[in-house]
């Protein structure tokens, strides 16, 4: 399998806890962007990178009138989303989309660009789908030290001869957006005109068992814990566990930059 196909995978293993665990913590952080996307009266929006569905209520609470069709590389994050998703969503990559031209009013992409190797194409392919003058909606992480405890979980998983993540970098193309002048860059090459890009700090207070829950289930420690024994992986988790215990109410915050971007297709 290829980079892309790997993470679609993973993805579709994890689905179930996504939803559960880390779906209602960046939820939230991506609904500012449609305060600023005039969608009243879109009759057709494609949401590229739809997963569980979880952000189609709210879609369609400020597109009331509007047919929402989703892709996503992940068959079972689309399983995941059920009845709210069905008919409605199919399995397709987003670097090759197969819809017809200028077929849809909006398009979004929610938390998803930095997972596509080429952002550029992808770009490309959505400007593609559009009709002149619609809009494309995109919301991807600025700056980002992580979820707490990622430095004791690094030690811990060391401590424990678990392997580095088997996830390949190269799926990940984070840096290529992380200020609102590359992410104005990407936009402005795919062929699209910026309308309007911000950013928003954002702070997540976590209790101990539910990061640890996240972290274990679909977090960047649950894929070197895969490599361990049930043994190890349970005392590892244990060790991090009484570390974590530690940490002040401060030291257990995530903060993070969410940058946000309203753009049309001339």
């Amino acid at each position: 399998m290829n980079p892309s196909q790997d993470l679609a995978t993973d993805y579709s293993q994890r689905a179930a806890a996504y939803s559960r665990l880390w779906a209602p913590v960046i939820h939230p952080m991506a609904s500012p962007l449609f305060s600023a996307m005039p969608l009243a009266g879109a009759r057709r929006i494609l949401d590229v990178g739809t997963g569980t569905g979880a952000l189609w209520p709210l879609i369609q609470s400020v597109a009331p009138g509007a047919n929402l069709y989703g892709v996503d590389r992940s068959e079972g994050m689309l399983r995941e989303g059920d009845d709210l998703l069905r008919g409605r969503v199919c399995v397709m990559d987003a670097e090759n989309l197969g819809t017809r031209p200028a077929l849809f009013d909006a398009a979004l992409f929610l938390f998803v660009l930095f997972h596509v190797p080429d952002p550029v194409r992808a770009l490309r392919e959505i400007h593609a789908t559009l009709r002149p003058g619609a809009l494309l909606g995109l919301v991807v992480w600025g700056e980002d030290p992580g979820l707490p405890g990622s430095t004791l979980w690094a030690e811990e998983l060391d401590r424990a001869g678990a392997p580095e993540d088997p996830r390949d970098s190269s799926v990940m193309r984070q840096s290529w957006m992380d200020t609102p002048e590359k992410l104005a860059e990407l936009l402005r090459v795919a062929g699209f005109v910026s309308q309007q890009i911000w950013i928003r700090r954002f702070v997540h207070e976590w209790k101990v068992e539910k990061l640890l829950a996240t972290q274990t289930h679909c977090g960047l420690p649950s894929r070197r814990l895969n490599s361990l024994s049930a043994e190890a992986g349970d005392a590892c988790v244990d060790r991090v566990r009484a570390r974590m215990e530690s940490l002040t109410a401060s030291e257990l915050e995530y903060r993070v930059e969410v940058i946000y971007a309203v753009a049309h297709r001339p």
